[in-house]
């Protein structure tokens, strides 16, 4: 894997969070740091047990499912596509399902369609 995979501190979509309240950001002369305030060093970033992710995407081996994504590159294109084949089927299911009903029920289907 890829090390800019990994979730950090600096998070360029502002989702990384600590559940013990004591992250800080600092400036410092290598740019901006993030500082943990409970153990008084450096944030460890994933690697801590009070670690998280506001948006959910911290997976449990320390990457970022919205980094992976970007470097995967997948296409909205393929996921509409596929969303419209699942809603297609759905449709035949629901259908199926309401016209076995109002066969229980003796209303001629012929009439209401």
């Amino acid at each position: 894997m890829q090390k800019d995979v990994f979730c950090t501190p600096i998070c360029p979509f502002h989702a990384f969070t600590c559940y013990k309240n004591a992250l800080v950001y600092r400036k410092t002369k290598r740019g901006l740091e993030a500082f943990c305030t409970w153990t008084g060093e450096p944030c460890i970033g994933w690697k801590c047990q009070f670690a998280g992710c506001s948006k959910h995407a911290l997976l449990p081996d320390g990457t970022c499912k919205f980094k992976l994504e970007k470097i995967s590159g997948k296409k909205e294109e393929e996921e509409e596509f596929s969303i419209e084949e699942e809603a297609k089927v759905y449709e035949k299911q629901v259908y199926g399902k309401i016209k076995d009903k109002l066969k229980k029920l003796g209303a001629r289907i012929d009439d209401i369609e």
